[in-house]
C-alpha cells in the first residue's frame, strides 16, 4: 500500500539531508511541514520533494503534526523526526505489512542513542556504525505507522500522541527500531530543551494526566531537573495510571535509589521485579543495595543475572564479573 512520510521541521540542518536521503527511496510521499525554519531546512526539504509547506507554531505539536497528516495522500502514514532513521531493510519490511495487515497502527522502538550508562533503561549498543559512535541507547516504544484517515489524529501540545486514536485491539507492536540520534547536535543539548519541554508537560498534566507523560516528565526530572523526589513521585502515578508498571516502578526505585533512599528503593525494585520486570540496570543496582546490606551472596546472584540480560558495556561487564568473583570468594570464607 502507499506509503506517506510526514515530518515537521524546524532548524534541523544538521539531521533534515540524512533523514530525508535515507527514507526517499523507501516512502511514495514525503511531507514536511516547516515551523520557522531560518537555517536552510525547508531548501534541504525541497531537494528531495515539492510537497514543503509552512506552519505557524503555536505552541502545539500535536496541531503541528495534523496539519501534516493532512497534507499526506497516501494509504499509511510513517511519521519521523530529522533526527531520526530507519534502515532500508525495516523500510521494506514495514511496506510489506502495510500490504496485508488488518490492524490499523503499530508501535515501533524508539532507541534514544546517548553514552550516558547511568540513564534510566540504558543498554548497549551493538553495532557503533549505526548508533553513530554512542555507546548505548535507551527504548521508548512509539506509535509512529499508522492508516491515513480522518478520524486518526494527534493529541497533546507537547509529547503528542496518537495512541488514543486507535482503539487498542487495532493496534500492534513491531520490534522494529527508528534510530533517533538525540543527542548528536552539539548545537542543541538535550538538558536544555527537556527543562523547557517539562515545563510545557507539567502544564498539560494539570489538565489530562497521562501515563505515558508522567513517565517522560519523571525521566526529564531526574535527569536534567536533579529533582529525585518529583521523578520518584511522576514514576509512581505512571504506573498508577497503568503506564508500563514495571518500567514505571523500576524508574521510581530509581529515583530513591538517586537520593539515597535505599530502603525505599528497594522496595521498589522488588515491586517491579514481582511484576516480571528486570533488566540489567535494575540488577546493578540491586545488587549495590545487597552489598550494603552485608547480602555477599544476593548481591554475586543479582550481577550474574546483570550480565546474562546482556550487562552494559563490556567495560562495565569486567568490572561486575571481577566483583562477582570477589563477592563469592567473601561468601565462602564467611561460609566456612
Amino acid at each position: 500500500m502507499p506509503l506517506s512520510l510526514c515530518m515537521i521541521v524546524k532548524d534541523e540542518a544538521f539531521f533534515l539531508h540524512d533523514c530525508l536521503a535515507a527514507a526517499a527511496p523507501h516512502v511514495d510521499e514525503l511531507v514536511v511541514v516547516d515551523t520557522g525554519s531560518t537555517d536552510g531546512s525547508k531548501g534541504i526539504a525541497a531537494e528531495f520533494t515539492d510537497r514543503v509547506f509552512d506552519y505557524t507554531w503555536h505552541d502545539d505539536y500535536a496541531a503541528a503534526r495534523n496539519y501534516s497528516l493532512e497534507q499526506a495522500r497516501c494509504d499509511w502514514i510513517l511519521v519521523l523526526d530529522a533526527d531520526e532513521l530507519i534502515t532500508p531493510t525495516d523500510f521494506a519490511a514495514l511496506r510489506r505489512l502495510t500490504e496485508s495487515t488488518t490492524l490499523d497502527g503499530f508501535f515501533l522502538q524508539q532507541c534514544n542513542y546517548n553514552n550516558d550508562q547511568s540513564a534510566f533503561g540504558w543498554q548497549p549498543a551493538q553495532d557503533l556504525t549505526l548508533s553513530r559512535g554512542f555507546t548505548g541507547f535507551t527504548v521508548n516504544p512509539i506509535l509512529r505507522l499508522f492508516r491515513n484517515r480522518p478520524d486518526i489524529r494527534y493529541a497533546g501540545s507537547i509529547h503528542e500522541t496518537v495512541d488514543a486514536a486507535i482503539a487498542e485491539d487495532r493496534q500492534g507492536t513491531l520490534d522494529m527500531p527508528i534510530h533517533h540520534y538525540i543527542d548528536a547536535n552539539p548545537a542543541r543539548p538535550r538538558a536544555a530543551r527537556s527543562l523547557r519541554y517539562l515545563e510545557l508537560m507539567e502544564r498539560e498534566l494539570a489538565a489530562a494526566p497521562s501515563g505515558r507523560l508522567y513517565s517522560i516528565a519523571a525521566t526529564s526530572a531526574m535527569y536534567h531537573a536533579n529533582d529525585c523526589a518529583r521523578a520518584r513521585d511522576y514514576f509512581m502515578r505512571a504506573a498508577e495510571l497503568g503506564y508500563r508498571p514495571g518500567h514505571s516502578l523500576e524508574g521510581a526505585a530509581e529515583a530513591c535509589y538517586r537520593a539515597q533512599d535505599f530502603g525505599a528503593a528497594n522496595d521498589l525494585y522488588q515491586r517491579a521485579d514481582a511484576a516480571g520486570h528486570r533488566t540489567p540496570s535494575m540488577c546493578l543496582n540491586r545488587a549495590n543495595l545487597a552489598v550494603k546490606a552485608g547480602d555477599h551472596q544476593r548481591a554475586a546472584a543479582l550481577l550474574q543475572a546483570c550480565l546474562d540480560l546482556g550487562g552494559l558495556s563490556a567495560e562495565i561487564n569486567d568490572v561486575i564479573q571481577r566483583n562477582i568473583e570477589s563477592l563469592q570468594a567473601r561468601s565462602g570464607k564467611h561460609s566456612a
